[in-house]
């Protein structure tokens, strides 16, 4: 018998020449040691990055690579890549980004394609009974109506459920009759639902899984409505090929059966059917994308036999992975084995002790850094995903060293760490264009960002609504946003934006009745509840869900209104000369910008002074610092009837209580705190003249030290958590 083995280089290592000391050993010439040159990123994504730039820049001629090695660029079709799953899927995503041209020479395991993860979130939903929001986001995905869900009519009817999802689709069906249609989609998926939950065979469960992805004629329309993304074409084919791989093993399975008799015809229900396709899903590759061709070809894993490269960037080559933990067994350490090995005849049979796995491991990289003929690129991050440091493989240093090296190591190495991650624009640095931005160029200025966009924003109409100044002061930009529609439409069962319409009304109509009629304020929420919330909300009564919030809009009402009756009480109502309810502000100008308001209600007393009230449906106290009444207070001044505010006082539903600012003078059996309102007037003129300054030249900064921050909506228009971590308590939104 002839073998051939691999030679890994000087070193004790136990190879299958060791297992035949009789056979004689004849040495065959190679090609000699290829060079090395290691590179290192802050973390694995940056470690990708970096070499998918350096790739590039080779190609040009430029970059470490050629400064380090000398080496001309081979092409890329003598570029080999191996790695660990994660490492080449973060590899092929960098080579995506930076348009390196690359083919996998491994398929996708079934478990990691949409269609898997499609069917097992739609196991999921199917168990919590079809929940408004997230099977809204599920049928707007790829697999299922991504161009033409209705998200807005799916905002206004919120459906929930079997029957009121298949309602609500078969609707919107009728309007726009097509192929394409959510109703479709959500049939293919309730059946599957209904299919694992039924059981069947295990050729039945795989049939269900392969037609839950669309069918021939859908499929078509997706292609044509995703024309204009051509990265999305990489999915749709991997799609494709899972439901091909699932037809196989489905066909296969049914030959099977007629050999296998009843237990062929056993069925699965269940879990124990997801438990079957799962597994399945787990162990089953699709097959591998056509060639490209010239193209870097990535190994996922350890490559066939035989293979090499020009050059060879191996993936990963941290103390960590190479050689790992290398630990004795503990049920057999190796004292025992060693035991073994004297005291009994095991002819050629050998357990490996601790230093001689470690020597397999040596062993098995130096076989994968020899599939370089020429350069073998170390590529490694240089911390974990938790920020540990990770140490290189003390492989690359043993294979460098020694009279007879494996590898020559290049003059230099190269590690880029995080704060390296915006390329400083010094000298003759290059930047990928639009992959890469420099950190030094306006208007970003790398990590601190401190220079905000001067790309001016510019506003329909030179107008300011005074009820937003607080988001102005809060943020412009968050101003800004919200002014032009940006803010997400609200998918929640209770609407707080038409609760609050019903709220105003029901107090317009209850100041009304009792400054006519009397009564209780407190009794009066009660009578006009209906008839407000039915104008402004009428879902609230009509809607069984919403029961629990319409008992509690009644309930915080009817204490609202008894706040109100015990300040009328107090002085109030023998005060008060004259009432006015969503009353226009007098109109104010600055800068070329005309600042309006509408007030809630204007209680004017008879000494001519007026009090300002707003009504608010969260707590009274979140108001405290607000400028939007004092900016009243200054527009009420400014009018035609230079009338002065005395107090400002915001009415809050959440708790029922009140809380404001007061001029010095003001009624003393008012209770407004002790926030001067002067000063509060002296902050809202700064802003309205900030504001002013804004809207006539188009710059809305973002505020990136803003309370608001923790639940704000446009966090990724100002890329705010581009540079700052997201905090973990995101607050609570405004009400």
């Amino acid at each position: 018998m002839e073998f051939f083995v691999p030679w890994c280089g000087p070193g004790d290592f136990y190879t299958a020449a060791d297992q035949f000391p009789e056979a004689s050993v004849t040495p065959v010439e190679g090609s000699g040691p290829a060079l090395s040159f290691s590179m290192a990123g802050g973390d694995l994504r940056l470690a990708s990055d970096t070499l998918a730039r350096e790739l590039l820049l080779w190609s040009a001629g430029e970059g470490k690579i050629a400064e380090s090695t000398g080496l001309p660029f081979p092409g890329w079709s003598a570029i080999g890549i191996c790695g660990d799953r994660e490492e080449t899927a973060s590899a092929a995503e960098s080579f995506t980004r930076y348009g390196l041209p690359f083919s996998p020479k491994d398929g996708v395991l079934v478990s990691e394609t949409i269609l898997w993860k499609s069917a097992l979130r739609a196991l999921d939903l199917a168990s919590e009974g079809w929940p408004p929001g997230e099977t809204a986001d599920f049928l707007s995905g790829l697999l299922f109506s991504p161009f033409g869900f209705p998200r807005e009519d799916f905002a206004a009817a919120l459906p929930c459920g079997r029957k009121g999802w298949l309602d609500f689709l078969g609707e919107r069906a009728k309007k726009t009759p097509s192929r394409n249609t959510p109703l479709r989609a959500f049939r293919r998926v309730l059946a599957f639902t209904d299919t694992l939950t039924a059981g069947g065979r295990p050729e039945e469960l795989l049939s269900a899984l392969g037609k839950l992805a669309p069918d021939r004629e859908e499929m078509k329309g997706l292609i044509t409505e995703a024309r204009e993304f051509p990265s999305l074409d990489g999915m749709l084919r991997t799609v494709n090929v899972a439901v091909l791989e699932a037809g196989e093993k489905e066909r296969a399975l049914r030959d099977l059966v007629r050999d296998l008799g009843d237990s062929g015809r056993a069925v699965l229900r269940g879990g124990e059917a997801a438990a079957f396709l799962a597994r399945w899903a787990e162990t089953a590759s699709t097959r591998t994308s056509p060639p490209v061709s010239p193209a870097m070809a990535v190994h996922q894993g350890t490559p066939p036999v035989l293979t090499s490269a020009a050059v060879w960037v191996f993936l990963g080559a941290t103390a960590p992975h190479w050689p790992g933990q290398v630990r004795e067994s503990p049920l057999l350490n190796d004292d025992r084995k060693g035991f073994l090995h004297d005291s009994l005849d095991l002819g050629r049979s050998h357990l490996p002790l601790v230093p001689e796995k470690r020597k397999q491991r040596e062993a098995l990289f130096r076989r994968l850094a020899a599939c370089a003929r020429e350069l073998c690129l170390f590529v490694r991050p240089l911390a974990d995903g938790s920020g540990r440091p990770l140490p290189p493989s003390p492989f690359v240093t043993e294979a460098e060293a020694g009279p007879a090296p494996w590898l020559i190591p290049a003059e230099t190495s190269y590690e880029r760490s995080l704060g390296d991650l915006l390329p400083q624009a010094v000298g003759e640095t290059v930047c990928v264009r639009g992959v890469e931005i420099p950190a030094e160029c306006s208007p970003r200025k790398g990590l601190f960002r401190r220079g905000h966009l001067t790309a001016p924003l510019p506003l329909p109409e030179k107008i300011f609504h005074l009820s937003g100044l607080d988001d102005f002061a809060a943020c412009p930009f968050l101003y800004y946003c919200r002014r032009m529609g940006l803010e997400p439409a609200a998918e929640e069962l209770f609407r707080r934006d038409l609760a609050g319409n019903g709220f105003h009304r029901l107090w317009e109509l209850a100041w009304k009745e009792h400054l006519s009629s009397g009564g209780s304020l407190e009794e009066l929420a009660d009578r006009f509840f209906d008839a407000a919330y039915g104008d402004g909300y009428p879902g609230l009564l009509s809607d069984q869900r919403l029961f629990r919030h319409r008992a509690d809009q009644r309930e915080k009402n009817r204490r609202l209104g008894a706040l109100q009756d015990a300040m009328e009480r107090s002085g109030l109502g023998e005060a008060r000369s004259e009432q006015r309810r969503e009353f226009p502000l007098p109109e104010l100008e600055i800068g070329g910008t005309v600042f309006r308001g509408r007030c809630d209600r204007m209680d004017i007393l008879g000494d001519g002074s007026a009090l300002l009230f707003d009504y608010k449906s969260g707590r009274s106290g979140k108001y405290t610092k607000s400028l939007q009444l004092a900016a009243y207070s200054i527009a009420l001044r400014e009018g035609p009837e230079r009338r002065s505010a005395s107090a400002a006082v915001f009415l809050g539903l959440g708790d029922g209580s009140a809380a404001g600012a007061k001029h010095d003078g003001a009624p003393l059996w008012l209770d407004a705190g002790k926030i001067s309102l002067a000063e509060l007037e002296s902050q809202a003129a700064e802003v309205m003249k900030r504001a002013a300054d804004s809207i006539a030249s188009g710059d809305f900064p973002p505020e990136y030290d803003s309370d608001r921050c923790r639940y704000c909506s446009f966090s990724s228009l100002c890329r705010r958590r581009d540079f700052r971590a997201e905090e973990e308590d995101n607050g609570e939104g405004e009400e």
